[in-house]
């Protein structure tokens, strides 16, 4: 290894430099690889690879014009450099450009060599246009990879997307743990600090690149403030970008240490927190985007779990605990996961509560909706609508004479290619509906309960943060419980909401209750009167409750701690 390394220095051209400059990325100095670059972007003008890894540099410290300018100088050098059409197009796709992004995923898998993870990305962002056939032969691929256990399957396959493809639980739980050791190749812990004055509180730090605008930032906000201070001492520790939102100051004020740490290193910002005695440490975002499994690979505090932002096991033996609630992840789910359990007594998910009820609410006219039609309605991302979700959907409208189904406005490519669809169907493609972008949160909020009911989608992932948020707003959604965490959610949420009896047991029951409930409408708004009176009882609607559980299961697997246990299944109880 070491002579390996001392090869690399001695090497003419580039090379040496865009080492440096890795060297100084991985100590958290973005500013100094930045320089190292751009001296080598001088001496070598025509290098490709530097103009990729400066502009790797230049978005992660949030300078997305800048990096976009260097992935484009080098696809001028290097047309068909697969490294920078694979971070063009997820750049272009967090800008909302999805045919683009396509365009560039699509030349990135197909580069020489093929770059890790694009055919994945590649098939969702046709899953992002519902353009299921196409999507259908990339996931074929990647199952026969990981079928045939391939050299590098592992490598191409993130592990979410286990759920998408239907690998058992074993695979799925094997690519998680391949990742998850990715990240902790090469890592040693932190020491930790002994010798902080104790408080008599416990301390608990919540790590995560979501404290912005952003669904877990939201989730957090509401209920970061709520936690006990006489038990509790609560740390957020930041490193996504400052996105200079109300969200991200709301955060930082609702907690008493706010620590951003996102210039600093893995192994900086593990002794950091290390260094803050923290005794308890919550991770947010796991293998999500940005994700940085390095800090909590280096074991900064005693007792590690992950909370609410991945929606699936960590396969990471550096991480203790996997908080959730018997409803999203039931006691034979825990063979699934490398972490233990550790269920809150109620709904794991936190919450703002129900939303007041507009003084002025908007018409279904002016959203152009049909006034006295069963509206159904499905606000979820396109790329988890599947072909077989969709098809249901339409032999639900077959089945309740002029109803309509009302979804949210995507790429015009989408709509196009969902309406061809359900003219297949048998469905009159003017019965689709589709809501257009609001920029103003409340007003987005205000309208969701014009329709009568919300259909989740069901398969590999139900609806998360989007199925709470049409709860609070007051519109019943109706859902399936899954086999896995991802697909259960909704199923706890709806029960949180106390509306157990539109918790589906499979499809056919799916699909019979919103037959049933779109020709007997009374019954729609004998749910919709519930769950307004559920406002005043309800747990989903009683954010302090869902604060407390949390508590009871942070006390739990700190009291087993200190027990001299090994982590095990916990079932908290409120204290």
């Amino acid at each position: 290894m070491l002579l390996k390394l001392l090869r690399s220095f001695l090497q003419p051209g580039p090379a040496r430099l865009n080492r440096r400059a890795l060297e100084c990325r991985q100590q958290g100095d973005l500013r100094a690889a930045e320089q190292v670059l751009r001296e080598a972007a001088r001496q070598f003008p025509k290098d490709a690879a530097t103009a990729v890894n400066l502009a790797l540099v230049l978005l992660e410290q949030n300078r997305a014009e800048a990096g976009a300018a260097e992935l484009e100088r080098a696809l001028a050098l290097e047309p068909e450099n697969g490294a920078a059409h694979y971070n063009l197009a997820n750049l272009l796709r967090n800008a909302g450009r999805h045919a683009e992004a396509l365009n560039h995923f699509r030349r990135a898998a197909r580069a020489t060599p093929p770059v890790a993870l694009a055919r994945q990305e590649l098939m969702f962002a046709l899953l992002d246009f519902c353009a299921w056939d196409e999507a259908q032969r990339e996931a074929d691929a990647l199952r026969e990879e990981a079928r045939r256990a391939a050299p590098g399957w592992m490598r191409d396959i993130a592990p979410l997307t286990a759920n998408f493809l239907g690998l058992d639980a074993a695979a799925s739980k094997q690519l998680a743990a391949w990742h998850a050791a990715e990240a902790a190749r090469g890592v040693m812990p932190v020491a930790r600090n002994h010798t902080a004055v104790a408080t008599g509180r416990l301390r608990i730090g919540y790590l995560s690149p979501d404290f912005r605008e952003h669904p877990v930032g939201h989730l957090m906000r509401a209920g970061l403030p709520l936690h006990d201070r006489s038990r509790f001492e609560v740390s957020a520790y930041s490193y996504g970008y400052e996105d200079g939102s109300e969200c991200r100051r709301a955060i930082a004020s609702g907690v008493e240490h706010f620590i951003d740490i996102a210039a600093l290193s893995d192994a900086q910002a593990a002794q950091k927190i290390a260094d803050d005695s923290v005794q308890v440490l919550i991770d947010l975002a796991g293998h999500t985007t940005g994700g940085r499994l390095g800090i909590l690979a280096r074991r900064p505090a005693t007792v590690q779990a992950h909370y609410l932002g991945y929606a699936g096991t960590t396969g990471a033996a550096y991480l203790d605990y996997f908080i959730s609630d018997p409803i999203a992840t039931p006691r034979d789910l825990a063979s699934a996961f490398t972490e233990k359990l550790a269920l809150v007594p109620g709904c794991f998910m936190m919450s703002a509560g129900a939303v007041k009820n507009p003084s002025e609410p908007p018409s279904r006219a002016a959203q152009g909706l049909p006034e006295t039609a069963m509206v159904y309605s499905s606000f979820t991302n396109a790329s988890r609508i599947t072909r077989d979700v969709f098809a249901g959907w339409m032999r639900i409208l077959q089945a309740v004479p002029a109803s309509v189904l009302w979804l949210r406005q995507s790429d015009a490519q989408t709509v196009q290619n969902l309406r061809a669809e359900a003219q297949r169907c048998g469905v009159d493609p003017v019965r689709l509906i589709f809501a257009p972008r609001v920029a103003d949160k409340a007003a987005h909020m205000a309208r969701l309960a014009l329709a009568d009911l919300s259909l989740d989608t069901h398969g590999w992932h139900s609806g998360h943060s989007t199925t709470k948020e049409l709860l609070c707003a007051g519109l019943p959604v109706l859902t399936l419980a899954g086999s896995t965490f991802a697909s259960r959610v909704g199923a706890s949420l709806v029960t949180a909401a106390g509306l157990p009896e539109l918790v589906a047991r499979d499809a056919a029951e799916y699909l019979d209750l919103a037959i049933r409930l779109g020709r007997e409408r009374a019954l729609c708004v004998a749910l919709k009167e519930k769950l307004l009176a559920n406002r005043n009882r309800a747990l989903l609607f009683d954010p302090r409750r869902i604060v407390a559980g949390l508590e009871s299961v942070y006390a739990a697997i700190w009291q087993n701690h200190q027990s001299g246990r090994p982590p095990q299944l916990i079932e908290a109880k409120y204290t």
